[in-house]
């Protein structure tokens, strides 16, 4: 089969919500390219809902941790014969690669493509290479993978889209909080994998010399698992602190986030959202691959706090040192907050 003769197409793309947000670029290629065909979409489950805000996929289809359930949904993709099959995701690992492979059969896709990591990916028709540590921005490797698919991408411009009632519906938590439209906001995400968690009482010694120093209204997002976690930082003397985290959903995330005179973010989606919105930003990098994933390469306003070590980057979920974020002082921090609120 030919490329101009691709009607049906899947992207694979099991990452997390920040992967998809910069794979949209591409897709949005994809759509300009292949006028008429249907595009779907495999995602883990918790990313389904981000998936859907984008308008751009015709169907999504969501990988779950129950194994039968996925023997049957990729039996179900099988059926749906796609002339095209794209994994828009690097392949960790030999093992990982095996798995790509044997679920490309059972997906029976007439071409597949993908990013060939490390040698690993010999079984793509059409691929790109790229190497496990990655030496450019991972927006570049999708946008250079549906170019060889013969994509034109004009626009690299990264959107989030904010969907019509949700500033009502943050103005309304915001007005509950005592928080009027003249008050400072400044977001604080502490949340993300417990390896990528700068220390609390770093968030809350920051918190506490931005206020000082400015006088604002801080809201802690993150998730439902999240809430505990940020409701620590709430309850300071004098410092204004609400609870957002599992209160919203992700367009509303970011309705709040467009309130927000700052964010301030661990390595998480939500400091690739707030990159994507043009929110001022200090984004606090830990284990985290800064040359993938720096969000400097999307918009201007930001800091990145990084402190080099020789472990990181890396892929642990959890880790006891953490060196590479305990070094980090909150000084560092709070000056670089300091500097884009204006503040001197």
């Amino acid at each position: 089969m030919e490329l101009k003769d691709v009607k049906k197409i899947l992207i694979i793309n099991l990452g997390g919500i920040g992967d998809i947000l910069l794979s949209l670029v591409s897709v949005r290629a994809l759509r300009g390219a292949y006028k008429g065909a249907t595009i779907d979409i495999l995602v883990v489950d918790h990313v389904g809902e981000f998936a859907g805000t984008s308008g751009l996929f015709d169907d999504i289809f969501l990988y779950k941790t129950c194994i039968p359930k996925n023997l049957s949904l990729f039996m179900g993709l099988g059926q749906n014969r796609y002339d095209l099959v794209v994994n828009m995701r690097t392949m960790v690992s030999a093992l990982g690669a095996l798995k790509m492979s044997i679920l490309l059969k059972i997906i029976n896709g007439k071409i597949w493509a993908g990013r060939d990591t490390n040698g690993y990916g010999g079984f793509f028709d059409i691929k790109i290479p790229e190497t496990r540590a990655g030496d450019k921005y991972e927006m570049e490797y999708d946008i250079e993978l549906v170019e060889k698919l013969g994509a034109r991408v004009d626009d690299r411009s990264v959107s989030f889209r904010v969907g019509p009632g949700c500033a009502s519906v943050v103005d309304g938590l915001l007005k509950e909080a005592n928080i009027s439209s003249g008050d400072i906001i400044v977001g604080i995400h502490p949340g993300g994998k417990p390896s990528r968690r700068w220390p609390l009482e770093n968030f809350a010694e920051v918190m506490r010399r931005i206020n000082g120093a400015a006088g604002c209204a801080f809201v802690i997002t993150g998730d439902e698992e999240d809430a505990s976690l940020a409701g620590k930082l709430t309850g300071m003397p004098g410092v204004r602190a609400i609870n957002m985290a599992g209160r919203l959903s992700l367009e509303e995330l970011g309705a709040l986030m467009k309130r927000c005179r700052l964010f301030i973010s661990n390595d998480t989606a939500a400091m690739h959202i707030a990159a994507a919105l043009k929110v001022p930003l200090v984004a606090i990098f830990g284990p985290g691959n800064l040359k993938r994933f720096d969000p400097r390469n999307i918009m201007k306003e930001a800091i990145v706090i990084f402190k080099e070590t020789a472990c990181a980057p890396c892929e642990r979920k959890a880790c006891r040192r953490m060196e590479c974020l305990k070094t980090i002082s909150p000084d560092v921090v709070a000056s670089a907050a300091l500097k884009l609120l204006k503040v001197t």
